[in-house]
């Protein structure tokens, strides 16, 4: 799946995509302030949502390169192989082999983070994409002139709610996503979730169909609050359990709903067809605009 990409959940892990607690745990309040500082983390930190300067689609045998002599707020990525005195990032063989002046060649898929520091601030990551490979250009500079801060709705213990998971086959579901591209997640179950006095099945998700490997659900919300108070375009939640062993009952927390990421930047891909409408006002985890 192309959302968010990169995910909060393992960002976090590897820093949140970051170890962001989105499920309710042992302390559903202590999760919803790690979750809140784990996502103002994400957008703001020197490779978050608000330091993207540039995004680059590389496909397998093809590269990319950021020319020399730019400066660096203006510094973009340009197609093909580059020069010697430019930096030079090519995808071939499953290694995203990135070199430069002043820099040690170096296979991002294999660096910490998949991220290179270069001159002047910036940095380089890079995360596969389908069968290609996704150039992320960071600038911490922009953060303080387009970063207003997170909105949030307050915890509340409502939000702490048991639910029961039927778990299935994992099924391919081909989705249209925000930058009119069409992905593919699998549907791994159903969520049965009380709201309000009523029980709503939500699909539950996952990137993976292999059930050997999934630890974790992804459940797609819009809601009563959807282009008022939380962002239209959806909101995801997650449940984590240990890999292939889906508990039948399921504590989830909504004061941990966080925004589709394409809320924050452009440059993310969000499925626009995978989420369930329910007709209640969930005023918990992540409001919309950000600083609102």
């Amino acid at each position: 799946m192309r959302l968010p990409s990169p995910s909060i959940r393992t960002r976090l892990a590897l820093a949140l995509l970051l170890a962001l607690p989105l499920a309710a745990q042992a302390d559903p309040r202590k999760d919803y302030d790690e979750f809140r500082a784990g996502l103002t983390q994400q957008a703001s930190g020197a490779t978050g949502m608000y330091a993207i300067q540039d995004v680059r689609v590389i496909a397998a045998g093809a590269g990319a390169h950021l020319p020399a002599g730019a400066p660096a707020a203006a510094l973009r990525w340009a197609d093909g192989a580059g020069g010697a005195k430019d930096v030079r990032l090519r995808f071939r063989d499953g290694a995203a082999m990135l070199e430069g002046p002043g820099l040690k060649p170096v296979d991002l898929l294999k660096a910490p983070d998949q991220t290179q520091a270069l001159a002047g601030g910036l940095s380089v990551r890079a995360t596969v994409y389908d069968d290609a490979l996704k150039a992320w250009l960071y600038n911490p500079a922009r953060v303080g002139q387009t970063f207003k801060g997170l909105s949030f709705f307050p915890y509340d213990p409502k939000g702490v709610i048991q639910a029961r998971f039927a778990r299935r086959p994992a099924k391919a579901v081909s989705h249209l996503d925000s930058r009119n591209h069409t992905g593919t997640m699998y549907w791994i179950g159903d969520v049965a979730v009380p709201l309000q006095g009523k029980t709503y099945t939500l699909r539950a998700f996952n990137k993976s169909g292999d059930w050997s490997g999934i630890d974790h659900l992804l459940l797609f919300f819009t809601d009563k609050t959807s282009k008022k108070t939380s962002y239209g375009g959806g909101r995801v939640l997650e449940a984590h359990f240990p890999a292939g062993q889906p508990p039948q009952t399921l504590s989830l927390n909504l004061n941990t709903l966080y925004s589709f990421l394409c809320a924050h930047s452009d440059y993310y891909n969000c499925p626009v067809n995978l989420t369930t409408y329910v007709p209640v006002a969930l005023e918990f985890g992540e409001k919309y605009p950000p600083g609102g």
